[in-house]
């Protein structure tokens, strides 16, 4: 159950950093053919650990990217966008313990570091965060460092996606990077919730292009 959770949570996340087709077919009025284009670099880092009873499983994720975002033919504009993610459950009582989902846009060249070939990446960022189900607000404090551990692999896909009445949106997607070992803090001062490093990891770079037609 957790796990499933925790994938929530990672796409909720995600959902936050990555403009899909179907936001940008509806943000296209007024014209018919919208092109944007957005690259920049990004770490992802999913960190697992458990108490000493066995019982308390603290999953935690921390993403973050710099898109340079440009809708033609107007001028582009790139942001520094960090997010993070914390799920705390119990499972000797069946009881999920922290739910907290944040984001900050306003990372700067220091909070957020990527080598030119992706051998290492850095945040260091507070991330204001809302307990999901309280509605409680606080901040975490991240300090992670990401270390390349493998060549850098290429990846790339194109789609048409249509939504009625003519309106198609054509994306074409172009990604690189390493997998990564994530080591570092992700801390609300009391509690570090990432008290162990973790191979699940990556840094890269994406490129992302869509085409917007005919969407009213």
């Amino acid at each position: 159950m957790n796990a499933i959770v925790k994938r929530a949570l990672t796409v909720l996340t995600l959902s936050l950093l990555v403009l899909a087709p179907a936001s940008i077919a509806s943000a296209a009025t007024g014209g018919k053919v919208t092109t944007e284009q957005q690259r920049g670099p990004l770490i992802n880092a999913s960190f697992t650990s458990f108490d000493a009873s066995g019982c308390i499983e603290t999953d935690s994720f921390v993403t973050a990217n710099r898109p340079t975002v440009h809708e033609l033919p107007g001028q582009a504009t790139t942001t520094g966008i960090g997010a993070v993610n914390v799920f705390e459950y119990d499972s000797c009582t069946d009881t999920t313990l922290l739910q907290a989902v944040g984001q900050t846009d306003t990372l700067s060249d220091a909070e957020f570091q990527v080598s030119n070939q992706f051998d290492t990446a850095a945040l260091h960022t507070t991330i204001p965060v809302t307990n999901i189900d309280t509605g409680d607000t606080f901040d975490l404090r991240v300090d992670v460092t990401l270390v390349g551990t493998s060549v850098i692999s290429r990846d790339h896909e194109n789609t048409n996606d249509f939504y009625g009445g003519g309106c198609h949106v054509l994306n074409r997607w172009k990604g690189s990077g390493r997998t990564a070992t994530a080591s570092g803090a992700v801390s609300d001062g009391v509690t570090n919730f990432t008290p162990s490093a973790t191979d699940s990891a990556e840094i890269g770079l994406v490129i992302d292009g869509f085409v917007v037609i005919d969407c009213p």
